[in-house]
Protein backbone atom coordinates (compact mmCIF):
# COMPACT_ATOMS: atom_id res chain seq x y z
CA UNK A 1 0.00 0.00 0.00
CA UNK A 2 2.61 3.06 0.78
CA UNK A 3 4.66 1.77 -1.82
CA UNK A 4 1.47 2.51 -4.13
CA UNK A 5 1.20 5.78 -2.45
CA UNK A 6 4.82 6.38 -2.76
CA UNK A 7 4.33 6.11 -6.83
CA UNK A 8 1.34 8.17 -6.84
CA UNK A 9 3.40 10.95 -4.49
CA UNK A 10 6.37 10.54 -7.01
CA UNK A 11 4.39 11.37 -9.80
CA UNK A 12 2.36 13.99 -7.89
CA UNK A 13 5.31 15.99 -6.97
CA UNK A 14 7.39 16.18 -10.19
CA UNK A 15 3.56 17.12 -12.04
CA UNK A 16 2.86 19.75 -9.55
CA UNK A 17 6.67 21.11 -9.35
CA UNK A 18 6.37 21.07 -13.37
CA UNK A 19 2.99 22.63 -13.54
CA UNK A 20 2.76 24.79 -10.19
CA UNK A 21 5.90 24.94 -9.56
CA UNK A 22 5.67 28.48 -10.74
CA UNK A 23 3.45 29.54 -7.95
CA UNK A 24 6.02 28.83 -5.54
CA UNK A 25 8.42 30.55 -7.39
CA UNK A 26 6.57 33.42 -7.96
CA UNK A 27 6.30 33.68 -4.50
CA UNK A 28 10.12 35.18 -4.85
CA UNK A 29 7.96 38.20 -7.14
CA UNK A 30 5.58 39.05 -4.24
CA UNK A 31 8.42 41.78 -2.84
CA UNK A 32 9.04 42.58 -6.45
CA UNK A 33 5.34 43.43 -7.54
CA UNK A 34 4.40 44.89 -3.97
CA UNK A 35 6.83 47.62 -4.19
CA UNK A 36 6.31 47.96 -8.54
CA UNK A 37 2.66 47.67 -8.67
CA UNK A 38 0.02 49.48 -6.23
CA UNK A 39 -2.99 47.21 -5.22
CA UNK A 40 -5.25 48.28 -8.07
CA UNK A 41 -2.44 47.05 -10.47
CA UNK A 42 -2.46 43.65 -8.62
CA UNK A 43 -6.40 43.85 -9.22
CA UNK A 44 -6.44 44.24 -12.55
CA UNK A 45 -3.99 41.75 -13.16
CA UNK A 46 -6.20 39.15 -10.93
CA UNK A 47 -8.99 40.18 -12.88
CA UNK A 48 -7.18 39.59 -16.38
CA UNK A 49 -6.18 36.08 -14.68
CA UNK A 50 -9.92 35.69 -13.72
CA UNK A 51 -11.23 36.38 -17.46
CA UNK A 52 -8.18 33.52 -19.22
CA UNK A 53 -9.17 30.75 -16.37
CA UNK A 54 -12.53 30.66 -17.85
CA UNK A 55 -11.90 31.40 -21.53
CA UNK A 56 -9.58 28.33 -21.58
CA UNK A 57 -12.12 26.34 -19.52
CA UNK A 58 -14.64 27.43 -22.73
CA UNK A 59 -12.29 26.94 -25.29
CA UNK A 60 -10.77 23.66 -23.92
CA UNK A 61 -14.07 21.80 -24.18
CA UNK A 62 -13.19 19.08 -21.39
CA UNK A 63 -10.74 17.46 -23.28
CA UNK A 64 -8.14 17.65 -20.80
CA UNK A 65 -10.47 14.70 -18.52
CA UNK A 66 -11.55 13.08 -21.89
CA UNK A 67 -8.28 12.20 -23.31
CA UNK A 68 -7.35 10.38 -20.78
CA UNK A 69 -10.61 8.31 -20.31
CA UNK A 70 -10.44 6.92 -23.94
CA UNK A 71 -6.58 6.73 -23.90
CA UNK A 72 -6.26 4.19 -21.15
CA UNK A 73 -9.38 1.95 -23.13
CA UNK A 74 -6.86 1.34 -25.98
CA UNK A 75 -3.99 -1.49 -25.22
CA UNK A 76 -2.80 -0.37 -28.52
CA UNK A 77 -0.65 2.46 -30.40
CA UNK A 78 -2.73 2.82 -32.88
CA UNK A 79 -5.40 3.03 -31.10
CA UNK A 80 -4.29 5.11 -28.44
CA UNK A 81 -2.88 7.65 -31.39
CA UNK A 82 -6.41 8.00 -32.73
CA UNK A 83 -7.68 9.32 -29.36
CA UNK A 84 -5.16 11.84 -29.49
CA UNK A 85 -5.67 12.80 -32.76
CA UNK A 86 -9.37 13.04 -32.47
CA UNK A 87 -8.59 15.47 -28.80
CA UNK A 88 -6.42 17.36 -31.37
CA UNK A 89 -9.25 17.75 -34.22
CA UNK A 90 -11.74 18.71 -31.91
CA UNK A 91 -9.32 21.87 -30.62
CA UNK A 92 -8.96 22.91 -34.08
CA UNK A 93 -12.46 22.39 -34.94
CA UNK A 94 -14.49 23.92 -32.51
CA UNK A 95 -11.94 25.18 -29.81
CA UNK A 96 -9.72 27.77 -32.25
CA UNK A 97 -12.88 29.37 -33.90
CA UNK A 98 -13.97 30.50 -30.76
CA UNK A 99 -10.90 32.76 -30.19
CA UNK A 100 -12.35 34.85 -32.65
CA UNK A 101 -14.90 36.41 -30.59
CA UNK A 102 -13.15 38.06 -27.49
CA UNK A 103 -10.80 39.93 -29.95
CA UNK A 104 -13.74 41.47 -31.88
CA UNK A 105 -15.36 42.23 -28.69
CA UNK A 106 -12.34 43.20 -26.60
CA UNK A 107 -13.63 47.00 -25.61
CA UNK A 108 -16.46 45.63 -24.01
CA UNK A 109 -15.39 43.37 -22.10
CA UNK A 110 -13.07 45.62 -20.86
CA UNK A 111 -15.39 47.67 -19.66
CA UNK A 112 -17.21 44.39 -17.94
CA UNK A 113 -14.00 43.03 -16.21
CA UNK A 114 -11.85 45.48 -15.43
CA UNK A 115 -13.90 48.88 -15.68
CA UNK A 116 -12.44 50.26 -18.34
CA UNK A 117 -12.68 50.15 -21.90
CA UNK A 118 -9.32 51.76 -22.31
CA UNK A 119 -7.72 48.37 -21.60
CA UNK A 120 -9.01 46.48 -24.20
CA UNK A 121 -5.43 45.40 -25.28
CA UNK A 122 -5.53 43.62 -21.83
CA UNK A 123 -8.38 41.81 -23.06
CA UNK A 124 -6.34 40.83 -26.63
CA UNK A 125 -3.26 39.50 -24.71
CA UNK A 126 -5.35 37.83 -22.42
CA UNK A 127 -6.86 36.12 -25.50
CA UNK A 128 -3.83 35.18 -27.45
CA UNK A 129 -2.76 33.75 -23.98
CA UNK A 130 -5.25 31.50 -23.49
CA UNK A 131 -4.95 30.17 -27.50
CA UNK A 132 -1.62 29.54 -26.76
CA UNK A 133 -2.36 27.50 -23.45
CA UNK A 134 -5.16 25.45 -25.98
CA UNK A 135 -2.44 24.75 -28.03
CA UNK A 136 -0.01 23.46 -25.53
CA UNK A 137 -2.30 21.21 -23.55
CA UNK A 138 -2.15 18.58 -26.45
CA UNK A 139 1.58 18.22 -25.76
CA UNK A 140 1.69 18.18 -22.49
CA UNK A 141 -1.53 15.62 -22.52
CA UNK A 142 0.67 13.14 -24.15
CA UNK A 143 3.64 13.33 -21.94
CA UNK A 144 1.33 12.98 -18.91
CA UNK A 145 -0.69 10.10 -20.88
CA UNK A 146 3.11 8.14 -21.58
CA UNK A 147 3.57 8.36 -17.73
CA UNK A 148 6.82 10.80 -19.07
CA UNK A 149 6.66 13.38 -15.80
CA UNK A 150 9.88 14.28 -16.24
CA UNK A 151 9.78 15.42 -18.97
CA UNK A 152 6.26 16.62 -18.57
CA UNK A 153 8.06 19.16 -15.64
CA UNK A 154 11.13 19.84 -17.40
CA UNK A 155 9.34 21.51 -20.18
CA UNK A 156 6.93 23.08 -17.76
CA UNK A 157 9.99 24.40 -15.64
CA UNK A 158 11.31 25.95 -18.74
CA UNK A 159 8.38 28.06 -19.51
CA UNK A 160 7.44 29.26 -15.96
CA UNK A 161 11.30 30.03 -15.71
CA UNK A 162 10.58 32.17 -19.06
CA UNK A 163 7.86 33.78 -17.65
CA UNK A 164 9.30 34.83 -14.69
CA UNK A 165 12.55 36.34 -16.37
CA UNK A 166 10.08 38.12 -18.48
CA UNK A 167 8.02 39.27 -15.93
CA UNK A 168 11.06 40.85 -14.02
CA UNK A 169 12.83 42.30 -17.09
CA UNK A 170 9.20 44.45 -18.21
CA UNK A 171 8.12 45.14 -14.36
CA UNK A 172 11.78 46.24 -12.78
CA UNK A 173 13.26 47.01 -15.81
CA UNK A 174 10.93 48.85 -18.25
CA UNK A 175 8.55 49.60 -15.39
CA UNK A 176 5.22 48.88 -17.53
CA UNK A 177 2.80 47.46 -13.92
CA UNK A 178 0.46 44.91 -14.91
CA UNK A 179 0.60 44.98 -18.22
CA UNK A 180 4.21 43.90 -18.21
CA UNK A 181 2.88 40.64 -15.89
CA UNK A 182 0.32 39.51 -18.40
CA UNK A 183 2.36 40.49 -21.40
CA UNK A 184 4.75 38.12 -19.94
CA UNK A 185 2.88 35.31 -19.89
CA UNK A 186 1.57 35.68 -23.46
CA UNK A 187 5.70 35.62 -24.58
CA UNK A 188 6.11 32.65 -22.36
CA UNK A 189 3.15 30.72 -23.64
CA UNK A 190 3.95 31.68 -27.14
CA UNK A 191 7.54 30.76 -27.75
CA UNK A 192 6.87 26.99 -26.34
CA UNK A 193 4.10 26.61 -28.61
CA UNK A 194 6.59 27.07 -31.97
CA UNK A 195 9.03 24.40 -29.64
CA UNK A 196 6.49 21.72 -28.71
CA UNK A 197 3.15 21.85 -31.08
CA UNK A 198 5.23 20.17 -33.48
CA UNK A 199 4.74 17.05 -31.74
CA UNK A 200 1.06 17.71 -31.15
CA UNK A 201 0.73 17.96 -35.22
CA UNK A 202 2.11 14.39 -35.43
CA UNK A 203 -0.81 12.45 -34.02
CA UNK A 204 -3.01 13.46 -37.08
CA UNK A 205 -1.10 11.25 -39.00
CA UNK A 206 -3.78 8.57 -36.92
CA UNK A 207 -6.51 9.94 -39.55
CA UNK A 208 -9.59 11.63 -38.85
CA UNK A 209 -12.30 9.41 -37.31
CA UNK A 210 -15.73 11.44 -36.63
CA UNK A 211 -17.00 8.83 -34.28
CA UNK A 212 -13.83 9.10 -32.13
CA UNK A 213 -14.34 12.93 -32.18
CA UNK A 214 -17.83 12.66 -31.40
CA UNK A 215 -17.61 10.11 -28.55
CA UNK A 216 -14.57 11.91 -26.97
CA UNK A 217 -16.42 15.58 -27.32
CA UNK A 218 -19.68 14.29 -26.16
CA UNK A 219 -17.95 13.27 -22.85
CA UNK A 220 -16.03 16.22 -22.49
CA UNK A 221 -18.70 18.51 -23.00
CA UNK A 222 -19.78 18.10 -19.91
CA UNK A 223 -16.77 19.52 -18.23
CA UNK A 224 -17.56 23.02 -19.66
CA UNK A 225 -20.43 23.81 -17.18
CA UNK A 226 -18.28 22.27 -14.48
CA UNK A 227 -15.11 24.39 -15.57
CA UNK A 228 -17.60 27.31 -15.37
CA UNK A 229 -19.41 26.62 -12.41
CA UNK A 230 -15.65 26.06 -10.67
CA UNK A 231 -15.00 30.08 -12.40
CA UNK A 232 -17.65 31.19 -10.53
CA UNK A 233 -17.16 29.17 -7.66
CA UNK A 234 -13.45 30.23 -7.22
CA UNK A 235 -13.17 33.68 -9.03
CA UNK A 236 -16.20 35.45 -9.40
CA UNK A 237 -15.85 37.37 -5.54
CA UNK A 238 -12.52 39.25 -7.48
CA UNK A 239 -15.58 40.72 -9.66
CA UNK A 240 -18.07 41.43 -7.05
CA UNK A 241 -14.99 43.27 -4.68
CA UNK A 242 -14.27 45.50 -8.08
CA UNK A 243 -17.93 46.06 -8.37
CA UNK A 244 -18.47 47.04 -4.53
CA UNK A 245 -14.81 48.31 -3.33
CA UNK A 246 -12.41 48.94 -6.29
CA UNK A 247 -9.89 47.10 -7.86
CA UNK A 248 -7.36 48.07 -4.80
CA UNK A 249 -9.46 45.99 -2.90
CA UNK A 250 -9.43 43.41 -5.41
CA UNK A 251 -5.54 43.45 -5.37
CA UNK A 252 -5.31 43.13 -1.50
CA UNK A 253 -7.56 39.67 -1.58
CA UNK A 254 -5.97 38.57 -4.55
CA UNK A 255 -2.85 38.55 -2.87
CA UNK A 256 -3.97 36.67 -0.02
CA UNK A 257 -5.31 34.40 -1.68
CA UNK A 258 -2.22 33.46 -3.72
CA UNK A 259 -0.76 32.94 -0.48
CA UNK A 260 -3.76 30.27 -0.07
CA UNK A 261 -2.48 29.06 -3.18
CA UNK A 262 0.13 27.50 -2.45
CA UNK A 263 -2.20 24.40 -1.13
CA UNK A 264 -3.19 24.94 -5.24
CA UNK A 265 0.28 23.35 -5.43
CA UNK A 266 -0.85 20.20 -4.08
CA UNK A 267 -4.68 20.03 -5.24
CA UNK A 268 -3.14 20.44 -9.36
CA UNK A 269 -0.67 18.12 -8.79
CA UNK A 270 -2.86 15.40 -7.63
CA UNK A 271 -5.47 15.93 -10.25
CA UNK A 272 -2.54 15.68 -12.48
CA UNK A 273 -1.57 12.36 -11.47
CA UNK A 274 -4.71 10.58 -9.56
CA UNK A 275 -6.87 10.09 -12.88
CA UNK A 276 -3.71 8.02 -14.24
CA UNK A 277 -3.70 5.80 -11.01
CA UNK A 278 -7.71 5.36 -10.31
CA UNK A 279 -7.48 3.52 -13.95
CA UNK A 280 -4.19 1.58 -13.55
CA UNK A 281 -5.69 0.37 -10.21
CA UNK A 282 -8.58 -0.44 -10.86
CA UNK A 283 -9.05 -4.09 -11.33
CA UNK A 284 -6.95 -4.41 -8.20
CA UNK A 285 -9.26 -6.48 -5.85
CA UNK A 286 -8.82 -4.37 -3.55
CA UNK A 287 -9.03 -1.12 -5.41
CA UNK A 288 -11.80 0.60 -3.62
CA UNK A 289 -9.71 0.59 0.02
CA UNK A 290 -6.83 1.70 -1.86
CA UNK A 291 -8.49 4.63 -2.91
CA UNK A 292 -10.01 5.29 0.70
CA UNK A 293 -5.86 4.47 1.79
CA UNK A 294 -4.92 7.23 -0.64
CA UNK A 295 -7.67 9.54 0.46
CA UNK A 296 -6.43 9.43 4.27
CA UNK A 297 -2.92 10.01 3.20
CA UNK A 298 -3.83 13.30 1.19
CA UNK A 299 -6.18 14.85 3.51
CA UNK A 300 -2.92 14.05 6.36
CA UNK A 301 -0.48 16.40 3.51
CA UNK A 302 -3.18 19.04 2.75
CA UNK A 303 -3.86 19.52 6.19
CA UNK A 304 -0.35 19.56 7.53
CA UNK A 305 0.36 22.45 4.20
CA UNK A 306 -2.96 24.27 5.59
CA UNK A 307 -1.95 24.37 9.57
CA UNK A 308 1.85 26.43 8.42
CA UNK A 309 0.09 28.38 6.03
CA UNK A 310 -2.32 29.55 8.82
CA UNK A 311 -0.35 30.39 11.90
CA UNK A 312 2.55 32.23 9.57
CA UNK A 313 0.76 34.53 7.24
CA UNK A 314 1.39 37.36 8.99
CA UNK A 315 5.36 36.92 9.36
CA UNK A 316 5.08 35.96 5.36
CA UNK A 317 3.20 39.05 4.80
CA UNK A 318 5.95 41.38 6.87
CA UNK A 319 8.37 39.64 5.24
CA UNK A 320 7.20 39.79 1.73
CA UNK A 321 5.00 42.63 0.95
CA UNK A 322 4.82 46.54 2.08
CA UNK A 323 2.17 47.39 4.46
CA UNK A 324 -0.62 48.42 2.23
CA UNK A 325 -0.81 44.74 1.57
CA UNK A 326 -0.45 43.59 5.17
CA UNK A 327 -4.49 43.06 5.89
CA UNK A 328 -4.12 40.27 3.19
CA UNK A 329 -3.02 37.71 6.28
CA UNK A 330 -6.46 37.49 7.81
CA UNK A 331 -7.82 35.60 4.54
CA UNK A 332 -5.51 33.28 4.33
CA UNK A 333 -6.86 30.88 6.84
CA UNK A 334 -9.92 30.50 5.49
CA UNK A 335 -9.12 31.03 1.80
CA UNK A 336 -6.34 27.82 2.45
CA UNK A 337 -9.27 25.39 3.73
CA UNK A 338 -11.42 26.53 1.50
CA UNK A 339 -8.91 24.99 -0.96
CA UNK A 340 -8.44 21.98 1.22
CA UNK A 341 -11.88 21.07 0.61
CA UNK A 342 -11.82 21.66 -3.17
CA UNK A 343 -8.86 19.35 -3.37
CA UNK A 344 -11.30 16.56 -0.86
CA UNK A 345 -13.86 17.34 -3.71
CA UNK A 346 -11.43 15.94 -6.42
CA UNK A 347 -10.81 12.74 -4.45
CA UNK A 348 -14.48 11.73 -4.00
CA UNK A 349 -14.90 12.32 -7.61
CA UNK A 350 -14.20 8.70 -8.13
CA UNK A 351 -18.12 7.49 -9.42
CA UNK A 352 -18.31 9.91 -12.25
CA UNK A 353 -15.14 9.04 -14.03
CA UNK A 354 -15.45 5.33 -13.71
CA UNK A 355 -19.19 5.70 -14.71
CA UNK A 356 -18.47 8.35 -17.31
CA UNK A 357 -21.20 10.43 -15.70
CA UNK A 358 -19.44 13.41 -15.53
CA UNK A 359 -23.10 15.36 -15.03
CA UNK A 360 -23.06 14.53 -11.33
CA UNK A 361 -19.78 16.21 -11.52
CA UNK A 362 -21.18 19.06 -12.73
CA UNK A 363 -24.58 18.86 -10.31
CA UNK A 364 -22.00 19.07 -7.40
CA UNK A 365 -19.85 21.77 -8.38
CA UNK A 366 -22.80 23.96 -10.09
CA UNK A 367 -24.41 23.78 -5.68
CA UNK A 368 -21.27 24.79 -4.92
CA UNK A 369 -21.29 27.75 -7.19
CA UNK A 370 -24.69 28.41 -6.07
CA UNK A 371 -23.82 28.50 -2.82
CA UNK A 372 -21.21 30.90 -3.68
CA UNK A 373 -23.08 33.24 -5.98
CA UNK A 374 -25.75 33.67 -3.43
CA UNK A 375 -23.26 34.32 -0.79
CA UNK A 376 -21.15 36.40 -2.31
CA UNK A 377 -24.37 38.82 -3.45
CA UNK A 378 -25.18 38.95 0.56
CA UNK A 379 -21.96 39.08 2.50
CA UNK A 380 -19.59 40.88 0.03
CA UNK A 381 -21.22 44.10 0.43
CA UNK A 382 -21.46 43.78 4.07
CA UNK A 383 -17.93 42.39 5.00
CA UNK A 384 -15.89 43.08 1.57
CA UNK A 385 -12.82 40.16 1.87
CA UNK A 386 -13.48 38.39 4.47
CA UNK A 387 -17.42 38.24 3.16
CA UNK A 388 -15.82 37.11 0.08
CA UNK A 389 -13.51 34.63 1.61
CA UNK A 390 -16.18 33.19 3.60
CA UNK A 391 -18.20 32.86 0.65
CA UNK A 392 -15.49 30.89 -1.23
CA UNK A 393 -15.31 28.53 1.96
CA UNK A 394 -18.97 27.19 2.04
CA UNK A 395 -19.27 26.98 -1.42
CA UNK A 396 -16.40 24.61 -1.82
CA UNK A 397 -17.92 23.09 1.88
CA UNK A 398 -21.32 21.88 -0.94
CA UNK A 399 -19.29 20.81 -3.30
CA UNK A 400 -17.46 18.83 -1.52
CA UNK A 401 -20.29 16.90 0.32
CA UNK A 402 -22.57 16.72 -2.41
CA UNK A 403 -19.61 15.24 -4.53
CA UNK A 404 -18.87 12.28 -1.77
CA UNK A 405 -22.68 11.45 -1.37
CA UNK A 406 -23.50 11.19 -5.61
CA UNK A 407 -20.06 9.29 -6.36
CA UNK A 408 -20.86 7.14 -3.36
CA UNK A 409 -24.42 6.21 -4.72
CA UNK A 410 -22.15 5.36 -8.23
CA UNK A 411 -19.32 3.73 -6.65
CA UNK A 412 -18.83 2.84 -3.10
CA UNK A 413 -15.53 3.56 -1.66
CA UNK A 414 -15.10 2.61 2.27
CA UNK A 415 -13.33 5.99 3.57
CA UNK A 416 -12.63 5.96 7.07
CA UNK A 417 -14.70 8.88 8.60
CA UNK A 418 -13.02 8.82 12.13
CA UNK A 419 -9.43 8.84 11.18
CA UNK A 420 -10.49 11.81 8.21
CA UNK A 421 -12.35 13.88 11.47
CA UNK A 422 -9.80 12.86 13.78
CA UNK A 423 -6.98 14.40 11.81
Amino acid sequence: MLNKFRGLLGHTLIYGLGNYGIKVLGFLLIPLYTRYLAPSDYGVMALVSMYTQVMFVLMNLGQSTSLFRFYYEHDTQEGRDRVVAASLWIVLLFALPMAAIPFLFNQPLAHLILGDSALWFMMCIGTATVLCKVLLRMPFAIMRAHDESKRYASWSLARNFLGLVLAIVLVAGFHQGATGVVLSQFLAELVFCFLLTGMTFQSLRAGFHWQDVKDQLLFGLPFVPIGVASFVLDLTDRWFLKHYYSTAEVGIYSLGYRFGEILTFVVTAFQLSWPQFLFRNRKEPNAPQLYADMTNYYLALMLLIWLGLAVFAPELLRIMATPKFYPAAALVPVVSFALVLDGMGWMFNIGALFSKKTLLRTASVTLGAVVNLSLNFWLIPKYGMMGAAWSTFLGFLAQMSTTLILSLGVYPVPYNYGRMAAM
